[in-house]
């Protein structure tokens, strides 16, 4: 992974740690979180700085298993902001190809990022390449 810089999309969950999942060492990547890891506008523009300002063109998005965005229970969706309502998702592996297709698709991404996305079984601590 030498000279390479990577941004990781994941979830702010406190149970993941996204350098040590991944692989990567202190200053290989940048990492985002949010609620469920998800490609939100906001999580776009911010990948988009680190391509622009500091060359990081591999880009992961990393859900997890027993994410609470996948499985939020009923009366609690009410109580959520709009913003993280669109988190929630019912498929693990279905959230993760809309994500990767959601940055793909965005008119400022360009075609030279490498986008890869991913799922992390934490009862196994098992990172799975779901883009190949």
């Amino acid at each position: 992974m030498e000279n390479k810089k990577y941004t990781l999309l994941t979830c702010m969950d406190a149970r993941l740690d996204p350098l040590e999942m991944s692989g990567f060492k202190d200053a290989e990547a940048f990492v985002i979180r949010n609620a469920g890891g998800r490609a939100t506008d906001e999580a776009i523009d911010y990948m988009l700085v680190t391509k622009n300002f500091f060359n990081a063109n591999e880009w992961w998005i990393i859900h997890h298993t027993d994410c609470l965005m996948g499985q939020m229970p009923d009366d609690k969706v009410s109580e959520l902001p709009e913003t993280i309502k669109n988190n929630l998702f019912l498929d693990l592996e279905q959230s993760v190809i809309e994500d990767i297709e959601k940055v793909r698709s965005h008119h400022l991404v360009s075609e030279d990022i490498i986008l890869k996305g991913f799922i992390y079984n934490l009862e196994k601590s098992e990172l799975i390449n779901i883009s190949e």
